[in-house]
């Protein structure tokens, strides 16, 4: 009789234990399926075992750098590099080969006669 109100852990606080363990249980399988369906959608929508981009693997790009050639146009808008040169670095991103008409060496270019 002695466990009647009390019980063997010393009271009524013998459920905090047991409960917090649970929620951090429930919380651990939630951030896991959390993780798991991102990562799936991802992988859907890289195109997936099929032939796209796979887990781990660096997206491919096609054609020129869109990012370098977004950060030469805003060196060019804050007037870090000329114009001449924004054209020039731009057709050697691109891979064409040579400076672009107009340009410097070009048939306009006045150090050129």
């Amino acid at each position: 009789m002695t466990y009647w109100h009390h019980g063997p852990y010393g009271g009524g606080w013998s459920w905090v234990l047991p409960g917090i363990t649970f929620m951090l249980f429930v919380l651990l399988v939630i951030v896991v399926l959390a993780a798991l369906w991102r990562a799936s959608a991802t992988n859907r929508a890289g195109g997936g075992p099929a032939g796209g981009p796979r887990w781990g693997s660096p997206p491919q790009q096609q054609g020129p750098a869109p990012e370098a050639e977004r950060l030469l146009a805003e060196r060019l808008a804050r007037g870090e590099i000329e114009v001449a040169e924004y054209r020039e670095r731009l057709a050697a991103l691109r891979g064409e080969s040579g400076p672009p008409p107009g340009g410097p060496g070009g048939p306009g270019d006045p150090g050129n006669g």
